[in-house]
């Protein structure tokens, strides 16, 4: 799939909106948008359909809350009639409220939505949602898969996760552009290389565990820092801090004892 990265500060330059927002606009097709407020991080999908706009994740940040508002007028010619969350944490659903104050109305899902397709999955939160737009051949996944960070499988354990992602390789097609809820889209090679390394992360702390080991000396294990590092997409220099590697370690062996 053929994507066009525009910036708003290219598409509007007269506005001044730029200034005070850098939100990011990339076009999937005509009636197809992921929208990103530079520094914030969250994916934001916008969909012109039959049915009406349709926002999913409309969160940009606080400050910049008017400006994707009139972003989406521009690139659509109308706002937002239906929102859509992939799940509940504030990151992606705190611009609820902003849209429904401006005619949006909160959907629990998308069977009422004739583009858009959706299943629920227990992987990252105890209720994640997936959002198939077949016209763009899109795939709005939340947090269940992140190119930006490491993954985050806490409230379905592996089974959930596994679910989740085996659910979402079976939507579309070999073609088909899989947006993850923070950090770069990818296709479905990369999200299986994603289920691969985390499968992989979680048995060597499993085996790590059997041997005996804390949560620091398993951070200080070269295997495992190699695992870690191919998360890091997006070749950032400073990826995991040495405090939140450890919190990984941790919060996977809660999910190891858990039996999940």
């Amino acid at each position: 799939m053929k994507l066009t990265l525009l910036f708003f500060a290219v598409i509007y330059p007269a506005i001044g909106w730029a200034n005070t927002s850098n939100i990011s606009v990339t076009k999937l097709c005509e009636d197809a948008f992921i929208l990103n407020a530079i520094g914030y991080g969250t994916n934001i999908g916008l969909f012109k359909t039959t049915d009406g706009i349709v926002l999913v994740d409309p969160m940009p940040g606080e400050k910049n809350l008017d400006a994707l508002h009139a972003l989406i007028d521009n690139l659509t010619g109308g706002s937002a009639r239906f929102i859509l969350n992939t799940h509940v944490h504030s990151d992606h659903s705190d611009g609820n409220n902003y849209f429904i104050g401006k005619g949006g109305l909160l959907m629990n899902d998308a069977v009422h939505l004739t583009e858009i397709e959706d299943f629920v999955a227990i992987s990252h939160s105890l209720v994640d949602k997936v959002y198939f737009h077949s016209k763009s051949n899109s795939i709005f996944v939340g947090d269940i898969y992140d190119t930006s960070w490491h993954p985050t499988f806490y409230a379905g354990g592996v089974s959930g996760f596994s679910k989740a992602i085996e659910g979402i390789l079976k939507l579309g097609n070999d073609e088909s552009l899989i947006v993850p809820g923070h950090g770069k889209p990818t296709g479905k090679t990369e999200l299986q290389m994603f289920k691969n390394n985390t499968l992989a992360w979680v048995a060597r702390v499993t085996k790590l565990k059997g041997d005996g080991k804390s949560a620091i000396e398993i951070k200080n294990d070269a295997q495992m820092k190699i695992i870690l590092g191919k998360f890091n997409v997006e070749n950032k220099a400073d990826f995991i801090p040495e405090e939140a590697f450890v919190r990984f370690i941790e919060r996977t062996l809660a999910v190891i004892e858990k039996g999940d």
